[in-house]
């Protein structure tokens, strides 16, 4: 997972525009130079949507910029050890009424001076603050791929809301055109004397409620599509599509009764997923992958060892410093001129008893909490990832199962409509047919929609990608020259065989 991350900050970094949304024999969008340019029709996967969403983040610029704060201050501390170079010039002049005693008329023209000085020891105090500003920037810099990771997921979820929403209205829109069917059938039969007025009355109640239904599904749609914009911050989106993936593919089991119902010309599928196996890990394994891989983790730890170097700031604060400085002066009056040189070597120590135990006791007390907060955080992500793993094994044992009765209910459909074509069952036992035929398409959408879900959030417990995205992201590098090219090779530090 570490490399993943590791390519998602070279994307962004390097990133001067994302490559061009095209269809290309090797399913790679590296062949294009040009950034991306979502129009209407536009069809766009996950990893495209990753790249227009972690190149638009305000939240990412956001950690960036406190990332470079942090770099700023840790050379604000090493600053301490650089000489400080000073210089002023100056003019005065004096009117005395006090003749007797003083001069009418004094001035100095110019006032001149120049010195430079420099701490030589401060037994360890600035060394420790230094230290202590370079652990905060560490931190900073697993906050910065945290938050990248976060963008990452959120969009991946927001993505696979989209395909839910999308299969959803198209599942409603199938139940539309079977009751819309059936409303007509029946009319037929009801003019031909073989079914009671009664049946068609009761079909047209459902159609409306169907209706009803439908358009509730078209909304949900548009506002998951909405979610998905919000995530990549994509602002006066046109009307684009997504491709479903090989973990979410919505293909109802047909019935033959009406066989043109169904509404998937645009459920258009790319091998995201190519290489994707379900993820058989144990318990102890994932837990491990996890502590390993977490960017929270390694966060609280560079804080935690920023705060122990922050205690020994505080021990050390009363000791004293070693200083040495030369300057040299010039001084012109309308009585003598003097220039002269001087060369100083002073040390000096401040303490203040008080404030010296209380110092030590809210360092001691801010190490015992960030030592606490990585012990809370481990325990939370064992309970966390253990928990995730449940979910990803449960989900994914119910996908046969789901498809299995969404086949079975197609054909209880189709049975139950030719008996009650034939008088040997009633309409309520139709239209119940009609109704579990549904039900099973939402089940079966659902189901895997929960196990993707599932796989995401097992995904960011562990920060471990579970489909590999190598292939494009170093693909993507060839375009990217010189320094920038070295540096997102250097970064992505993968030694794996790409497909050409």
């Amino acid at each position: 997972m570490k490399k993943f991350f590791l390519i998602i900050v070279a994307l962004f970094l390097v990133s001067s525009g994302v490559q061009a949304i095209e269809d290309c024999g090797c399913e790679h969008h590296h062949h294009f130079d040009t950034a991306i340019k979502v129009k209407d029709g536009t069809l766009l996967n996950v990893r495209d949507c990753i790249s227009i969403g972690v190149n638009n983040s305000p939240v990412i610029k956001e950690y960036a910029h406190r990332l470079e704060i942090a770099k700023s201050n840790v050379g604000i501390a090493k600053s301490a050890y650089f000489p400080e170079f000073s210089a002023g010039a100056g003019f005065r002049q004096e009117f005395n009424s006090n003749r007797n005693e003083f001069a009418r008329n004094y001035s100095e023209i110019p006032t001149v001076g120049i010195s430079l000085n420099k701490m030589i020891w401060d037994f360890g105090k600035t060394t420790a603050n230094v230290k202590m500003e370079e652990f905060f920037k560490i931190a900073a810099e697993y906050e910065f791929e945290d938050i990248i990771c976060q963008t990452v997921f959120n969009i991946k979820i927001a993505y696979y809301e989209l395909l839910k929403a999308k299969s959803h209205y198209e599942a409603h829109k199938t139940y539309f055109d079977i009751q819309n069917n059936l409303v007509k059938d029946i009319q037929k039969l009801v003019k031909s004397g073989q079914k009671d007025n009664a049946d068609l009355i009761n079909a047209k109640l459902i159609l409306i409620k169907t209706k009803t239904q439908l358009i509730e599904a078209e909304n949900d749609y548009k506002i998951a599509k909405e979610n998905l914009n919000n995530a990549i911050y994509l602002k006066n989106a046109p009307d684009y599509s997504v491709y479903a993936t090989d973990t979410f593919n919505y293909k109802p089991a047909k019935q033959t009764v009406y066989s043109n119902v169904y509404n998937l010309k645009n459920n258009k599928s790319i091998k995201d997923d190519t290489i994707f196996q379900h993820p058989n890990y144990s318990y102890n394994k994932a837990v491990e992958i996890a502590y390993k891989n977490s960017p929270d983790i390694k966060a609280l730890v560079a804080t935690r060892n920023a705060f122990e170097q922050a205690l020994v700031f505080v021990k050390r604060s009363y000791y004293p410093s070693l200083n040495a400085g030369v300057g040299y002066d010039f001084l012109n009056t309308n009585h003598y001129n003097n220039n002269g040189l001087s060369v100083a070597v002073t040390i000096d120590s401040t303490i203040n008893g008080m404030r010296q135990k209380y110092d030590l006791k809210g360092a001691n007390a801010q190490l015992n909490l960030a030592n606490t907060e990585i012990e809370t955080f481990k325990d939370n992500l064992y309970f966390t990832v253990r928990k995730c793993l449940n979910n990803v094994n449960s989900t994914y044992k119910n996908l046969p199962a789901n498809r299995e009765k969404m086949s079975i209910a197609a054909k209880n459909f189709e049975l139950t409509y030719n008996n009650y074509k034939s008088n040997q069952m009633n309409q309520l036992e139709l239209e119940n047919s009609v109704q579990e035929y549904f039900n099973s398409l939402i089940d079966y959408i659902n189901s895997q929609f929960d196990y993707n879900i599932s796989l995401i959030r097992l995904e960011m417990a562990m920060h471990e990608h579970l489909i590999d995205y190598h292939d494009d992201a170093e693909h993507a590098a060839d375009f990217h020259e010189g320094n920038e090219n070295d540096a997102l090779s250097k970064l992505i530090r993968c030694n794996k065989k790409h497909k050409p």
